[in-house]
């Protein structure tokens, strides 16, 4: 059984500087809270402080300079909802929003909560790096911007210093002719149940071929991972059943996944196969739809 989670101290700092000063004060005792719905299950040990920045004013969503920007502290259900990610190639993100748990739970949690756990089955993770997004962290020696695909280390694990906060996420302006899908295998297929496998793709057009492609995939690796060499097959091609086949073939083989209690190695492989070629199929669809 975990020991009991009742950390001594809580603070609700009214800005950035006054929460990277009580981050900097203790260290690896404190903890960033916003909705709670991970940390307050985990109940990691030896935290004694909790940071709440719900009074940051991070929870937004805006176009800025052709980019969309996220606040950190936006709840998942915001991001499903916003008219922002309606359009190609952005709903990918909206798909994955949608998702996530249950709706009660999407009201709570936050995009940089999903994030920051950086759980190997995070949902919005994938989405984000077939998007090519940017995190912005603010520390004591300033502000730096942390690529997705650099942004995860390990199992619980991120490139964030101890005294860094993660307060945007930036999705860089994508070509007019990209379309992308999301797709989540569950356990039990409950709404509250974390993805066996989830995959997120992206496919960029141009004059019938497929300029470019982008597989994410998640719970098969400590880290959410690109099928690079999946991608790779379907560069400068004409898509057909066959190629997308071979595709989630390749994408399977570079998938690293591990036995757990809700599935073994053998079946995620299979079903990433199964979930890479499905959204491919999907992004293909969407993609001959827009070209008519």
């Amino acid at each position: 059984m975990k020991d009991c989670f009742r950390p001594k101290d809580y603070h609700c700092p009214r800005d950035i500087g006054e929460a990277i000063g009580i981050l900097s004060s203790f260290g690896d005792k404190a903890k960033v809270i916003a909705g709670g719905t991970d940390l307050l299950v985990q109940r990691p040990p030896g935290v004694e402080c909790l940071i709440d920045i719900s009074a940051l004013s991070l929870d937004y969503i805006k176009k800025e300079k052709d980019r969309l920007c996220i606040g950190a502290a936006t709840v998942v259900n915001a991001l499903r909802n916003s008219p922002m990610f309606l359009p190609e190639p952005y709903r990918v993100l909206s798909e994955a929003a949608g998702s996530l748990a249950t709706a009660t739970i999407r009201n709570m949690a936050t995009m940089g909560g999903n994030l920051c756990n950086a759980s190997p089955a995070a949902d919005l993770s994938l989405p984000l790096m077939v998007l090519d997004a940017t995190l912005v962290a603010v520390g004591p020696k300033g502000k730096r911007e942390i690529l997705i695909k650099d942004f995860f280390r390990g199992v619980n694990l991120t490139a964030l210093e101890k005294e860094e906060l993660l307060t945007e996420i930036r999705i860089p302006p994508s070509a007019e002719n990209a379309v992308g899908c999301f797709m989540k295998l569950r356990h039990h297929q409950t709404a509250i149940d974390i993805a066996v496998v989830n995959v997120a793709t992206l496919l960029i057009w141009r004059n019938g071929l497929c300029e470019k492609a982008k597989i994410a995939m998640g719970s098969v690796a400590p880290t959410p991972m690109y099928a690079s060499n999946a991608e790779a097959l379907l560069t400068e091609k004409e898509l057909s059943e066959e190629i997308i086949q071979k595709a989630a073939q390749v994408a399977a083989e570079e998938s690293k996944p591990i036995d757990d209690h809700r599935a073994s190695a053998t079946y995620r492989k299979r079903m990433v196969s199964v979930l890479v070629k499905r959204a491919l199929e999907s992004s293909w669809r969407r993609s001959r739809l827009w070209q008519k």
